[in-house]
């Protein structure tokens, strides 16, 4: 952490929880997607350094979504 900035966790909490909902609402809507794809539908580059790799990882071990392959996601149920 860097002086002078402050650090919540519940906020971070919060939005990691958003990015996932985006995530899993995504694939719901499309399918399978690649994950250069899936990004670009949920605007991951506005999310900040490594939040959208972040998020992925968490969906995917929280069973919210799941790994179809080298680079390529899909719904938990689909």
């Amino acid at each position: 952490m860097q002086p002078g900035t402050s650090y919540d966790s519940d906020e971070d909490g919060y939005w990691l929880e958003r990015e996932i909902t985006l995530l899993e609402r995504a694939l719901e809507d499309q399918g399978g997607l690649r994950r250069r794809d899936l990004g670009r539908l949920v605007g991951c580059k506005y999310w900040g350094p490594q939040r959208f790799s972040r998020a992925l990882r968490a969906a995917v071990e929280q069973g919210r979504i799941r790994r179809t392959g080298v680079g390529r996601y899909a719904p938990a149920g689909g």
